[in-house]
């Protein structure tokens, strides 16, 4: 069969991953060799270097883990830390296993006859850009040609809708995973749809809730019955235990989809291979205890998705399910209900374990091969064809154009034809123009992939051979345009977040901003660098977000000295899949810098950094805590509660103790830190924000007796301006913002006292107080004594010199070995 279009969609998931194909207009799921529809993803390697994916990697796993890794998809994009197969002394890091997976499906498919040159692939919305980049580099190494990604929700809800006559409604998509949540908002309208709005966690998924039924449940139980000593996770002695008791709670959690109450019943081995009985009795009861709060952070994110976008329970048609956790009865009576979830009804029509993967083959469908070769470059006495048309779309007459190209075209004719149409269709000939070109308007039947044969004819009717003699065409429901799901920006040198492209932003997308740098590059020294975080997330406070990527140029990248404040116009593109291309142009140099930037910045923590950063931010909580008890305040009440409920102390705590010898656990722990460093931020923030509502009012009523003392008229308008922000800063309850307002009033302040003459005077008092940090106090006081002798003539302008060079005395403030940016903002 020759295929016009990609075809073949594959869900690559965190705990299985799945291969479908478009067949007409139905998705069709290829078993593996087992019989299942889905492959876990698991690699193992045995000391013989074999490789081994799938069902029967993950089993191994259980007595095994250090020749087996999992879940490593939450590794995407991470620097550093690969999985060392300890047997065959092999190194492999996610994207080469992630490879090994991909290829699996691919022998998949082989196995039937079929071939996969290319494929759509799947990745979560919420999944940040260096991870998109790592999966596109992974497909490249699995042989898939052509990768282009998607995001899991958008493929759901294509697989929910692709043939449906539904028309101007909303759908919420609640994907839980076995790594990530995905919450999204689709509007379908006139055979179209678009995602209105979305929200996800990529440390949100039911793996989360089987390590708790092991920390919580199990591991306790085991000690109680065989009094381990230093049972948990971290501990090599315990690996292969500990594994066993992960795999174990969760294949009873899926049985508990159907059941009251699984019996467990395994043989634990320590590393020295004593053998120890356990069994227990897990009730679905106490699982649905422990999936409690982790429910309720997803029914938090849809909430925030439909209060984002405008909408309401009332407005959603229907809420689709996705993801292997979505099998729990609790869980869907819970999203149903009105007031504890989303009081929505569910489509439960799709198995939720295979949505993704035919959404991404329904995808798949529309988006055309690349042209090899052999269409590029036709064989003597074959015409070339160039087509112009969409392969999928909501239209019954859809539009087709192109350009034939030959010997000589003159006096040719083209034609369209639908043989399997009922009656059979044929456009008539259409003549080419002078230049080969044409236009046709097809006609395409629904319920049915329509295919066109395509006949170039001479004036006598004779056909003549075309480099491509078909195309398909599918009516269907088919995506507008994907959004960008986290805010980009890059980071300051003073720790602020620079927004570039917005949450929401429809793609692709393109942005310029204009930088300066806060460093000199020395070429002959060697000295300093230009550098640039590029960062995901939606914090003022750059450490706050995570760096997917920076774009670094050093002393040996340029031709000459760049002085500190130069100029840096950086230009930042992102494409349909989420992949980057960041540019930076620097004017002084006449150079730009395309291929530098390094999405793969982000790297596996050391496990005493990730020990010693836990600690900090639960002694900031702790504090937080004792100061709310002290003063009371409703917003930072409700602020606690939500950490409390969302337990995240007891994850940060888990995931530190498992990161001590699980890079996975490690590079979420990372994550994990960042979370709560935000919420503790906003915690102090609700509890500060009284003493900085009146910190505004104090400076601005300040900065107001100064301009009418020595202000003009462009200061009164400044004034009236920053009054007004300020204002809107206090309405908004946003404390970073407010801050931002408070430090525009300052330099409002600064600003009148420059032009007024004052600040000179001002500035020599602030120098004065720091003549014993001078470097050469012989100098400093005999400046000092002219600055004096000129301030009481009122000479401002030497005064101002005296200051720049008494500026120059004190020592430098070098930035750091390592600072996060070394740019600021024009």
């Amino acid at each position: 069969m020759t295929r016009t279009t990609i075809d073949f969609g594959i869900d690559l998931g965190t705990t299985n991953s799945a291969i479908a194909v478009l067949n007409g207009v139905d998705a069709k799921v290829f078993k593996n060799i087992d019989g299942s529809e889905t492959t876990p993803s698991a690699v193992r390697v045995d000391q013989r270097n074999r490789l081994y994916v799938g069902r029967e990697a993950k089993e191994r796993s259980e007595q095994d883990p250090e020749n087996t890794s999992v879940e490593f998809k939450l590794r995407m994009g991470t620097a550093g830390g690969p999985k060392v197969f300890k047997d065959a002394g092999r190194s492999m890091g996610p994207e080469q296993l992630s490879a090994e997976v991909l290829k699996s499906l691919k022998r998949d498919v082989e196995s039937v006859g079929d071939e996969v040159a290319a494929a759509v692939i799947t990745v979560p919305a919420a999944f940040e850009l260096s991870a998109c980049e790592a999966t596109k580099r992974a497909a490249e190494l699995a042989g898939l040609a052509q990768a282009p990604l998607l995001q899991e929700p958008t493929a759901a809800a294509l697989a929910y809708g692709f043939q449906s006559e539904a028309d101007n409604v909303f759908w919420l998509v609640y994907d839980f995973g076995g790594g990530t949540f995905d919450a999204a908002v689709v509007n379908m309208r006139d055979g179209e749809f678009n995602v209105v709005n979305h929200r996800g966690d990529n440390l949100l998924g039911g793996k989360r809730i089987d390590w708790q039924i092991v920390e919580t449940l199990l591991m306790p139980a085991a000690v109680e019955r065989h009094g381990f000593s230093d049972f948990r996770r971290g501990n090599p002695r315990w690996a292969a235990a500990v594994n066993t008791l992960k795999l174990a709670a969760e294949a009873a959690k899926i049985q508990l989809s159907r059941r009251d109450s699984v019996d467990i019943d395994v043989v634990l081995v320590d590393a020295e291979e004593r053998r120890y009985e356990f069994d227990f009795d897990l009730r679905r009861r106490d699982v649905e205890r422990i999936a409690e709060p982790y429910i309720a952070q997803s029914v938090d994110l849809c909430r925030k998705a439909l209060n984002e976008s405008g909408l309401g329970p009332d407005d959603i048609e229907k809420v689709l399910l996705v993801g292997g956790t979505t099998l729990s009865p609790y869980l869907r009576e819970r999203i149903a209900d009105p007031r504890e979830g989303l009081g929505i009804a569910l489509d439960q029509s799709q198995d939720p374990l295979t949505v993704v993967a035919k959404g991404a083959a329904i995808f798949a469908g529309s988006k055309r091969l690349e042209a090899g070769p052999a269409l590029t470059t036709p064989s003597p006495g074959v015409y070339a064809i160039e087509l112009e048309y969409s392969p999928t779309g909501p239209e019954t007459e859809p539009f087709v154009g192109g350009r034939v190209s030959g010997e000589d075209t003159a006096g040719l004719a083209i034609e369209f034809v639908n043989a399997e149409a009922k009656p059979p269709w044929r456009s008539g000939r259409i003549p080419l123009s002078a230049k080969g070109t044409f236009t046709a308007t097809l006609w395409a039947e629904k319920g049915r992939r329509n295919t066109f044969l395509i006949e170039l004819t001479d004036q006598s009717g004779a056909v003549l051979r075309l480099s491509q003699d078909r195309i398909d065409y599918t009516v269907g429901t088919i995506e507008t345009q994907p959004l960008l799901q986290q805010t980009i920006g890059i980071g300051l040198d003073d720790n602020r977040f620079l927004p570039l492209v917005a949450r929401n932003t429809p793609l692709p997308t393109r942005q310029h901003t204009t930088l300066r740098t806060t460093v000199a590059v020395s070429r002959g020294t060697g000295e300093g660098m230009i550098r640039i975080p590029v960062l995901e997330g939606e914090h003022p406070r750059a450490d706050r977000n995570l760096r997917i990527g920076r774009l670094e140029v050093d002393s040996e990248q340029v031709r000459r000295d760049v002085p500190e404040g130069s100029e840096v116009d950086f230009t930042f593109v992102v494409d349909e899949s989420r992949l980057v291309v960041a540019r930076a142009y620097v004017p002084i140099l006449d150079e730009e810098f395309e291929h530098a930037i390094n999405m793969q910045t982000e790297t596996v923590p050391e496990h005493a950094d990730l020990v010693r950063d836990a600690q900090a931010e639960k002694h900031r909580l702790e504090t937080a805590r004792r100061r709310l008890i002290e003063i009371g305040d409703a917003r930072a009440s409700e602020l606690l509660a939500r950490i409390d409920r969302d337990q995240l102390v007891r994850d940060l705590d888990s995931k530190v103790q498992a990161a001590r010898a699980d890079t996975t656990e490690a590079t979420e722990c990372g994550r994990l830190i960042l979370i709560v460093r935000a919420a503790v931020d906003d915690l102090e923030d609700a509890l500060e924000w009284p003493a900085l509502v009146r910190e505004s009012q104090d400076v601005l009523d300040a900065v107001q007796d100064l301009v009418r003392a020595k202000g003009n008229d462009d200061h009164r308008r400044s004034l009236s301006t920053a009054e007004a922000s300020v204002r809107a800063a206090r309405a908004s309850h946003d404390a970073a913002l407010l801050r931002q307002r408070i430090d525009d009033l300052r330099s409002l302040a600064v600003r009148v006292l420059d032009e007024s003459g004052d600040l000179p005077f001002l500035i020599f008092e602030e120098l004065r107080s720091l003549q014993s940090e001078m470097r050469d106090p012989a100098e400093a006081r005999q400046l000092i004594a002219a600055g004096q002798r000129a301030a009481a003539a009122g000479d401002t302008g030497t005064l101002r010199d005296i200051n720049g060079v008494l500026g120059d005395l004190l020592p430098a403030s070098r930035p750091g070995i390592d600072p996060l940016s070394t740019v600021r903002r024009v």
